[in-house]
């Protein structure tokens, strides 16, 4: 399984997580972090182990 993220903003497609950061940092740089982040909850990673 590979990377596959669309644009919030824009709604372009990338298949790489590189051109991605480099898509926001380059186009969308004044943006505030919480667009990028769906509000029905996008996946959180954690290092916590719950077991």
């Amino acid at each position: 399984m590979g990377f596959a993220k669309t644009c919030p903003l824009c709604k372009q497609d990338f298949f790489s997580l590189v051109d991605y950061m480099s898509h926001i940092k380059n186009n969308h740089n004044k943006e505030r972090p919480e667009v990028f982040v769906r509000e029905n909850g996008e996946l959180k990673w954690s290092l916590r182990d719950d077991g």
